[in-house]
């Protein structure tokens, strides 16, 4: 008799017992878990184009590295030379994914505030720290001069390379061109004549730029996209400016509230069949009260 026999003893009616569910199999709650626990001000890069929004830090393909920077005094947008920090004492020099990955914005004329335009889920603007908007001009010459937005301040993030950890994405202007960085050299980098053109063709490599968002933004552009697959309800809860009862977000604010314990870090559910199930039913905070409970994230749940 080949193979093992189980002696564990079995009868009829019994239920199959399901198997817990590992770490790598569990996701979405897992991920927006660790980005509600994370500094929300911190920077991180984008895992989709919706998710580009707010305040934004755009590096350019240049070496040395740069930014996308207003200079207010002279009334240019430049490639601005990004500070990159230092390897610690003793170790090899940050390589090009490291600095990627630490580099953060050191002026405030290097960060942008992309927004979308209202209708449109494609069309975007960016504004700088004073309230101006980058223009792109029939002929390709970049400003940041314009009070309001208007066509020519109209912007399409196009994703050119999702492979890798750092997505390549392109901005296509109103005439169908391409914002490009020309060929610089250091010298023009750290004297501020480094000009960009947005009159290219097709995107390429001196057109993928990658674009750094503030965590907070990215966060709540996650929980709409995830909200609005169960019905929209995300769109309407960020035109009405709070949380819709029982959505995801509700839940990770009401865990921050109420939970005693992981040293301040959210524990959520990623399952929300249940939760589904009490919106039609008209008892959501019945149904968020047991899933705290049986999370054994509130204190005044038992």
């Amino acid at each position: 008799m080949s193979g093992v026999v189980s002696k564990r003893l079995k009868f009829k009616g019994d239920k199959p017992k399901k198997k817990k569910r590992s770490h790598r199999e569990s996701h979405g709650g897992d991920d927006l878990e660790a980005l509600a626990a994370a500094d929300p001000s911190g920077w991180m890069f984008p895992a989709e184009l919706n998710e580009v929004t707010g305040p934004s830090y755009i590096l350019l393909p240049t070496t040395p590295l740069t930014c996308l920077a207003w200079d207010t005094a002279r009334q240019r947008v430049y490639a601005a030379a990004v500070d990159v920090p230092e390897a610690p004492e003793g170790a090899n020099e940050l390589s090009a994914s490291e600095a990627l990955q630490v580099v953060e914005p050191s002026d405030v004329n290097h960060v942008w505030v992309i927004s979308r335009l209202a209708g449109s889920e494609d069309v975007v603007s960016l504004r700088t720290s004073s309230g101006t908007f980058l223009t792109v001009s029939p002929s390709g010459v970049l400003s940041a001069i314009a009070a309001s937005r208007g066509p020519l301040e109209a912007l399409v993030p196009v994703l050119t390379d999702s492979s890798g950890l750092f997505p390549k994405i392109a901005l296509r202007t109103h005439n169908d061109k391409f914002i490009s960085v020309p060929n610089f050299t250091k010298e023009e980098i750290l004297a501020h004549k480094s000009e960009l053109r947005g009159d290219a063709d097709t995107p390429g490599e001196d057109e993928g730029f990658r674009i750094k968002c503030q965590r907070e933004f990215v966060l709540k552009a996650r929980v709409a996209a995830i909200e609005g697959k169960e019905g929209g309800a995300g769109k309407r809860r960020l035109l009405e400016g709070g949380p819709s009862a029982g959505s995801v977000e509700d839940e990770l604010r009401k865990a921050k509230e109420y939970q005693a314990w992981r040293g301040g870090r959210t524990q959520v559910s990623s399952d929300r069949k249940e939760v589904k199930r009490a919106i039609k039913e008209g008892r959501v905070a019945e149904a968020m009260l047991d899933r705290r409970a049986a999370m054994k994230s509130d204190r005044y749940a038992k």
